[in-house]
């Protein structure tokens, strides 16, 4: 709706005026891709991959069990992910590398729940509806644990590292 003068409610006050709240926004500005940032999570990626695969071949799980290599590569990829967090926001140097090498590469290739949806799909599909259901939400809930875990021991080591240098309190 316009206002008197051709101006929409609120342009009055010297606004441009906009058909709609994203004309303002420079549609043909993409994010720039850096290949170095892209190698980086290219390589954490090959090497998250690479021992989830190896984990898996060490200890597969038949079509009825509880997919325990799953379980233990998403639980201990939830932990480091979630001290990753603190460390690299909290103690090291700022960097444009360590994220995307070992949060996005590395733990996004190591853990992936589509991993725990494929061994449930197959508990099911050989009528273990009862034990998809244990993985699923036994999955959720020690991710959820252990990123707890991995945030709470990120915190500590920041602590006692602040402690340890000189004229800090």
């Amino acid at each position: 709706m316009r206002a008197e003068g051709g101006l929409t409610p609120g342009a009055a006050a010297g606004q441009a005026a906009a058909a709609t709240p994203f004309e303002q926004h420079d549609r043909a500005r993409w994010p720039r891709l850096r290949a170095r940032v892209v190698a980086a999570v290219f390589v954490g990626g090959c090497v998250g991959g690479l021992g989830r695969y190896l984990v898996d071949q060490a200890w597969p799980a038949g079509a009825h069990a509880f997919p325990w290599a799953t379980f233990t590569i998403n639980t201990t990829g939830s932990f480091l992910l979630g001290l990753l967090l603190v460390l690299v926001t909290e103690m090291l140097p700022p960097t444009t590398y360590v994220r995307p090498l070992l949060g996005t590469g590395f733990c996004g290739a190591w853990t992936t729940f589509s991993a725990v949806t494929a061994g449930t799909d197959q508990l099911v599909a050989h009528g273990h509806a009862a034990m998809g259901v244990v993985v699923v939400l036994a999955s959720v809930l020690a991710g959820l644990a252990a990123a707890s875990c991995g945030l709470v021991a990120g915190r500590s080591v920041a602590a006692h590292r602040r402690r340890r240098q000189p004229g800090v309190a």
